[in-house]
């Protein structure tokens, strides 16, 4: 409701996620001492910190390639990695049976519809509400688990730890705003640039029908374009629609994402 009535919206850290395999990537620790290498202001800042002389530098330098292994090894390095960000998780797909199951309380909550302008993501703001710019990324569903390289580009990197899901969530057709500043927590976002809808569930309340339509009363009172629709079955299969909406399509996530049969 408040996504609606506040513009606000969360964003989850990973550690947070229903599945423990999300966003926990495998690290390749062979170009362990190339990468400390490539980073000498972060060695300069260990060893300064930890107060070696120049003989015990590669004593520490040593040490300090162990204590990053050991962090690799037993999932510290990467669970930090991941949970520096906040990810607001969004869909492709507003129809889809499973994720109205389980994500919109068996078909009785709704579906919020986001439209989000490509062309005002390169436009850097430092207001809080910068929602409307974070890009949504899609995320890829494989077999094998990814990974990372020292030796990864940064993009890759972050494509690895954090835009790869196993093949049996390929349905939620999934599309991440992933927060490098802000982080975690229940944030502002445009509301009046990108709501565009609600879906109501078959399944709903009556009276929580009634509350939606009051809300989006109030939104259209405030100038904010945005409709409320509600979702039908499809008669003689196994699906819904949404009346007044023929843009949408029912979409199969087998034909429409295929997993990489070779990862």
């Amino acid at each position: 409701m408040k996504i609606l009535k506040e513009g606000t919206i969360k964003f989850t850290k990973p550690s947070e996620f229903n599945d423990p395999f999300d966003c926990d990537p495998e690290h390749d620790t062979e170009n362990l001492e190339e990468f400390l290498k490539s980073q000498p202001d972060l060695v300069e800042k260990v060893l300064k910190y930890r107060n070696t002389n120049s003989q015990e530098n590669l004593k520490e330098f040593e040490a300090m390639k162990c204590r990053l292994k050991a962090a690799i090894e037993n999932g510290h390095f990467g669970q930090e990695a991941s949970d520096a960000v906040g990810i607001c998780s969004l869909t492709r797909d507003p129809l889809n049976l499973l994720m109205w199951a389980h994500y919109a309380c068996n078909h009785t909550g709704f579906v919020v519809e986001f439209d989000i302008p490509l062309e005002s993501f390169n436009l850097p703001s430092d207001d809080v509400t910068y929602f409307e710019w974070l890009i949504p990324q899609p995320v890829t569903y494989q077999k094998k688990k990814p990974i990372i390289s020292f030796s990864d580009d940064i993009d890759v990197k972050m494509a690895k730890q954090f835009l790869i899901k196993g093949v049996d969530w390929k349905y939620e057709q999934e599309e991440r705003v992933i927060d490098f500043v802000r982080k975690d927590g229940i944030h502002k976002y445009d509301r009046d640039t990108i709501l565009k809808s609600v879906i109501a569930g078959m399944r709903i309340k009556p009276e929580h029908y009634d509350e939606l339509k009051k809300i989006v009363t109030d939104l259209k009172n405030q100038k904010l374009n945005v409709d409320l629709f509600k979702a039908k079955s499809v008669k003689g299969e196994y699906g819904v629609f949404v009346e007044g909406r023929p843009d949408l399509e029912i979409k199969n996530p087998n034909k429409t994402l295929q997993a990489d049969p070779e990862s």
